[in-house]
């Protein structure tokens, strides 16, 4: 079971960046991609396999292509924003086991660049997670909230596209 989150209308997301100029959109690829695909009919993974190595490669599907939507959003409003949906994001009480995590090949995520806000496309968990990996002074703002329920959801994969996708009669939303 994961955390059902819905997504934070645009115009509310663009008044909590009053003021920015530039920011960073984070998402999670576990709990609110999966959140994302459900309420979008969207492909939750790609999946595609190296044909020399035969190594799996996965893409959030839903998370991403929300964040690309979002990215061309702010441009319109003025303010530059970067993607990084690449990396899991640690809910707020595994952020603080750092040293297990490097032990394990996980290095803790810190944001850094030429951002002063970050969108954070995660449950309430992500977001505090999110904000212990931010400078001072860096706004960390709701791109979703959770919906106070979980969900638990059975995928399915077809081989034949890549596309991992949600079972909408089996999962619980």
């Amino acid at each position: 079971m994961g955390a059902y989150s819905i997504l934070e209308s645009d115009q509310k997301i663009l008044d909590q960046l009053k003021g920015s100029k530039s920011a960073l959109i984070v998402g999670c690829a576990r709990c609110a991609n999966i959140s994302i695909a459900h309420d979008k009919n969207k492909p939750v993974y790609h999946i595609k396999s190296d044909e020399k190595t035969g190594e799996k490669t996965y893409k959030a599907v839903a998370i991403a292509e929300e964040a690309e939507r979002l990215k061309k959003f702010l441009a319109k409003h003025g303010i530059k924003a970067e993607i990084d949906t690449s990396r899991s994001l640690y809910c707020a009480p595994w952020s603080e086991q750092t040293e297990i995590f490097e032990l394990l090949g996980y290095p803790p995520v810190y944001y850094e660049g030429s951002f002063d806000s970050v969108v954070v496309l995660t449950c309430n968990q992500g977001l505090t997670g999110a904000r212990r990996r931010v400078k001072d002074g860096v706004n960390v703002v709701w791109g979703m909230r959770s919906a106070g329920r979980s969900h638990d959801p059975i995928l399915s994969y077809d081989s034949a596209s890549g596309y991992v996708t949600l079972d909408e009669a089996k999962s619980k939303f």
